[in-house]
């Protein structure tokens, strides 16, 4: 690959260009200056014991770690800014190993990541341009030096006119090579976005073109380089219309959307497009019974921290749910800055179902990679035709890291590989929806809905249709009691297979008898033609009440009953109840619990019983201190045999008024039917000096037992912050 001549000049010209220009202006100053210093030293000591020889081995790791962050922003005009820095991290470890089939070792790592922005704004027009470069030297005392760098140049521009069709052009281009010279990464990103509204409609359209290139070293003498290319341009818009009538009473919204993606493939390029169906992002912040459990309402993936300081770690998941069923092999999770993360760092599972109803089922083998230039990591598994899907992993706490980093995913995408031959790749979609809502009187209303879509691939002649539509009521019966009943039917198609035929019904009845006292009464039914002519029948009750036995005292309760016969499997029926209630008499004293229980009966399976609970205690005697205690439990009996209990207690004091020094103290005990104990404790210390200088002291010991082996684990952490 041709080095980026043409635009590291192009940059280093207009760089060059604009300090010039400043040089002009007299008394140059900068508007805005800031600078950050992080200095970090810590030092990790870690013991493990086998049990089976009672062999034992010793590490110690010794880190100093330098971080500069320098950021200068200066008004050249009134409508040109510059913004412009570096970033400087270095950081240096010794590890010395008792074992005898590894020795002592040192290593370093450098990143050093300059930028620059350039940015024109008026009311009416906006333009920017950017550059930045990173770095990332790795040296080792038992391996070769390895260099990592990327390059990125972007430009944007918006035009935002009054009255008047708004547009934004982007373009985006990331380069990644390596020193010695293996891998080679370049893509290219154009994007067109417009908006507009006229009336009662609102116009969108969307343009994306991905140009991506890519080279690797092999091992194969015949074809000692990999290279590849891969073309996708993506199209969307859409028609939205909204409007009232009769004075408000009745609503009418429709839209009409469209999309068409074109994908073309050369050379060894991965032949893979984005599934059929986008999907919405389910997910739970800790998921330790991933077979059976549900998605947490109001998920986002804000929740989920890969990295934490310290033991015990936690297991979330998240993923997507389709909405149909959808073909998919590969999830790629997005990231802002990877760092110094690699896929292979962690415990990769992969779970699906086809109905909410449903126990999740793990899908294996899973084979992960890290796309730096993409910023992502990219699981792969054999395909399957599944509605909802979920990854499963477990977070990293020291010593596998070091503490204060985080990973947190921003975008979770599902995708399917082509075969092998495939030069080009055509999807089109296209939908169309109607609701109204009609309000007949003060106390009663009523709606109507409408769906089609249809999905098109080619050169596969692949054809898939959905058709919906369904009615609802509302009723206010007195100022007690409010009725609401849905009925909606769904069929689906694919070629020439039987269509899947879906009839689902809801009724609810909600009352509040006093202002401290309400209940809702919900029943739900399913029933379901597959394209095999098997029916699926699934029916649910649930009740929740909710009563405030007094100020600050506050109790709910839920309970249900569901039972399911699937046209594929055995039926099964669920009762469940869970209790949960808020205490908090005065400021100073807060207690929530709750307790769930369910029982689950299979044909021909033992019955299971999955309980858990939580109790938190929040207590604040005076402004300076505060102390929190939390119990919690889970466990599972039946077809799976699983307990685990968990006690956290954390003390805050602050002796100052002023909370610039801060004392925390925090101990963790973890256990479970695995015969896996952890504890930890964990005091720190924080001192901010003055309004620019902030130290650091934090300890922390733990301890982990299994039944193969004891480990311990000491960590001391000293850092020293500056900031101008």
């Amino acid at each position: 690959m041709r080095r980026p001549g043409f635009f590291r000049i192009a940059a280093l010209s207009a760089g060059l260009a604009i300090f010039t220009l400043l040089a002009l202006i007299n008394r140059v100053q900068a508007d805005s200056l800031s600078l950050l210093t992080d200095l970090k030293y810590e030092v990790l000591n870690l013991e493990t014991t086998q049990k089976a020889d009672n062999a034992k081995e010793t590490r110690e790791r010794a880190t100093f770690s330098q971080l500069y962050n320098l950021d200068i922003q200066k008004e050249i005009f009134p409508t040109l800014n510059l913004n412009f820095g570096s970033l400087f991290d270095q950081e240096s470890s010794r590890t010395d190993r008792t074992a005898s089939t590894t020795g002592d070792s040192e290593s370093r790592s450098t990143a050093i990541r300059p930028f620059f922005d350039l940015q024109f704004s008026t009311a009416l027009l906006r333009a920017s341009t950017s550059y930045r470069k990173s770095e990332l030297k790795e040296s080792d005392s038992t391996a070769a030096t390895e260099r990592n760098f990327s390059e990125e140049y972007g430009a944007h521009l918006s035009w935002k006119p009054v009255a008047l069709p708004e547009l934004e052009l982007d373009f985006t281009r990331t380069e990644i090579y390596d020193e010695p010279l293996t891998n080679e990464q370049r893509v290219d990103s154009y994007q067109l976005r417009s908006r507009y509204n006229y009336g009662f409609y609102r116009f969108t359209y969307n343009h994306t073109t991905t140009d991506a290139w890519s080279s690797a070293v092999t091992e194969d003498p015949l074809n000692p380089r990999n290279e590849g290319k891969n073309l996708n341009h993506y199209d969307s818009g859409s028609v939205r219309f909204n409007r009232t009538y009769h004075d408000g009473k009745v609503n009418v919204s429709s839209s009409l959307r469209a999309s068409r993606q074109q994908a073309n493939f050369s050379g060894d390029a991965d032949r893979i497009a984005p599934t059929s169906a986008g999907g919405s992002l389910i997910g739970r912040a800790n998921d330790p019974s991933p077979i059976s459990s549900d998605p947490e309402d109001n998920f986002t993936l804000s929740s989920v921290d890969l990295l934490v300081d310290a033991l015990p770690v936690e297991q979330p998941s998240f993923g997507l749910d389709f909405g149909t069923r959808t073909d998919v092999d590969r999830l790629f999770i997005y990231f802002d800055d990877l760092g110094d993360a690699r896929s292979s760092d962690f415990s990769w599972q992969v779970y699906a179902r086809d109905r909410d109803t449903d126990n999740w089922s793990q899908i294996a083998p899973v084979q992960d990679t890290t796309n730096l230039g993409e910023k992502r990591f990219e699981l792969s598994f054999p395909s399957l035709s599944t509605r909802y899907i979920k990854i499963v992993t477990t977070q990293l706490a020291p010593p596998a890291v070091n503490s204060g980093e985080d990973l947190i995913p921003q975008r979770v995408e599902g995708w399917r590989t082509l075969p092998a031959n495939t030069s080009e790749f055509t999807q089109t979609d296209w939908t169309t929806d109607l609701a109204v809502n009609w309000r007949h009187t003060d106390k009663t209303s009523t709606g109507y809905d409408f769906l089609y879509r249809e999905q098109q691939t080619e050169p596969f002649d692949e054809r898939k249709t959905q058709l919906s539509y369904g009615a609802r009521i509302s009723h206010e019966f007195n100022d007690i009691f409010l009725g609401n009943m849905r009925l909606q039917r769904s069929e689906l198609r694919e070629r020439d297979e039987n269509p899947v035929i879906s009839h689902i019904y809801s009724a609810s009845l909600a009352a509040r008898y006093l202002e401290t006292f309400d209940q809702s009464l919900t029943y739900s039914f399913s029933h379901e033609n597959d394209e095999d002519s098997q029916t699926s029948i699934a029916n649910a009750v649930f009740l929740r009440s909710n009563l405030d036995l007094y100020q600050g005292w506050s109790l709910f309760l839920d309970n249900g009953y569901s039972w399911q016969n699937p046209g594929d499997g055995a039926s099964s029926n669920t009762t469940f109840l869970r209790l949960g209630s808020n205490i908090n008499p005065n400021r100073w004293l807060n207690t929530t619990f709750s307790y769930g229980v369910s029982w689950k009966e299979v044909t021909g399976e033992p019955s299971s019983q999955e309980q858990d609970g939580r109790l938190v205690v929040s207590i604040v005697p005076t402004r300076s201190i505060s102390l929190t205690a939390e119990l919690a439990f889970r466990d599972d009996s039946g077809a799976t045999e699983d307990s685990t209990s968990e006690q956290r207690y954390s003390l805050n004091w602050s002796p100052f008024r002023d909370g610039t020094l801060l004392f925390t103290l925090g101990f963790g005990k973890y256990q479970d039917s695995e015969d896996e104990e952890i504890t930890s404790l964990s005091p720190a210390l924080r001192w901010q000096i003055n309004r620019k200088t902030l130290l650091s002291l934090e300890y922390t010991r733990s301890e982990r037992e299994d039944t193969e082996e004891i480990a311990k684990f000491e960590n001391i952490s000293l850092a020293l912050r500056f900031f101008y």
